[in-house]
């Protein structure tokens, strides 16, 4: 089976790092994978082509880059895929129109809850049934898209998440020393790609309202956004007490460095950064949206707020701080779930499910000559 997989862009970010762990699953379970972007090349694209992954580039120059549908469209007929796998918005609606055109089954899927820009919303549900089928992460997404998006729910797939590896676990002395941190320190992490919608203002705002015990905040990450965030930091009551990481491809140090894991965020689907964090045991205060919802289940496995001020944000994180037994609890309960659900070959396993369901209703294979 040959696979495209294609994705708005392939820079630093959860959803191009989760296709790049698709591809190399896919590639090692058999299938032919190929993956491509609208966007420029970015840095997950080296990581692929390192792993041995073939790439392509659609050199998108903005949004409404309609040429990029024609480069789209030479490489789908220079590599001849069984079937086009897109994520995201942009990719999605290129996929359908390049795919209707060459005849190719075509599944696309939704990485996040997203309202802050409705057009995608109406971009996708104006193309959606020129595609096979939807695929989601979460049940959460799933009841996104079939409203949104106006899908019934037999065209919507729920593939299980996954992460990689966990993150290695050092010794917290020794992580705090690598980092400049104190050892009486309250540290509280974030993990993400530097957007409006991580709401990284709250999380700077924490840092504030905490100045009132020794604390520190971890951000690793970077993004378009980095600009606005280093202005935010330095122009901070708490300036001294935030770290900016940059992007980690070593997590270890921080999560063991770390008391704590803050997730504001206004927009998820299935967060790469919190299903890390949760691997990893450490106790989770994020925003009370849907995705964070079903992760935290009823036990509950995150400690989530209702709110967007900062102060209810580091006031759950202060509760943790002066409860350790209640964040060791917390923390436990998300690294149990985290064992018994993000397992790698059951994603790869079901996703290939899907795939052979969806070329079994095809027509005719394309010709490779």
């Amino acid at each position: 089976m040959r696979v495209m997989l294609l994705v708005t862009d392939l820079q630093l970010g959860g959803t191009p790092l989760r296709i790049a762990r698709l591809a190399r699953g896919l590639r090692d379970a058999g299938l032919d994978v190929r993956v491509g972007c609208l966007a420029p090349a970015g840095p997950v694209s080296g990581e692929l082509e390192s792993a041995g992954v073939d790439t392509f580039v659609c050199n998108a120059r903005h949004a409404r880059d309609f040429a990029a549908l024609q480069r789209l469209a030479g490489h789908v007929q220079r590599v001849r895929p069984d079937l086009i796998h897109a994520t995201l918005t942009h990719a999605n609606v290129a996929a359908r129109v390049v795919g209707l055109a060459w005849r190719i089954p075509v599944l696309t899927s939704t990485a996040t809850i997203e309202v802050e820009r409705r057009w995608h919303l109406w971009a996708e549900r104006l193309t959606a049934r020129l595609d096979r089928g939807h695929i989601v992460n979460s049940r959460a997404l799933a009841d996104h898209v079939a409203q949104s998006f106006c899908l019934p729910a037999r065209r919507i797939h729920i593939i299980p998440p996954s992460i990689d590896a966990m993150p290695r676990r050092i010794d917290r002395s020794e992580a705090r020393r690598q980092l400049g941190i104190a050892e009486h320190e309250f540290v509280v992490l974030w993990i993400g790609r530097f957007d409006p919608v991580k709401r990284l203002d709250i999380a700077i705002g924490c840092a504030e309202v905490m100045n009132v015990v020794p604390s520190r905040l971890l951000l690793a990450g970077d993004g378009s956004y980095r600009p606005t965030v280093e202005q935010m930091v330095w122009l901070s009551t708490a300036s001294r007490n935030i770290q900016l990481l940059g992007w980690q491809t070593d997590l270890g140090p921080a999560m063991s460095a770390a008391d704590a894991f803050l997730f504001p965020s206004l927009t998820e689907g299935m967060p790469n950064a919190v299903l890390q964090a949760m691997a990893f045991g450490l106790p989770i205060v994020g925003s009370d949206i849907p995705a964070l919802r079903e992760l935290a289940g009823d036990e509950p496995r995150l400690l989530l707020v209702d709110s967007s001020e900062p102060k209810a944000y580091a006031d759950a994180l202060l509760g943790l701080r002066d409860d350790p037994e209640r964040a060791r609890a917390l923390g436990a309960r998300a690294a149990a779930w985290a064992r018994q659900r993000l397992d790698p070959q059951k994603t790869i396993r079901v996703l290939i499910e899907v795939y052979e369901r969806v070329l079994e209703r095809r027509g005719p294979r394309p010709s490779r000559a």
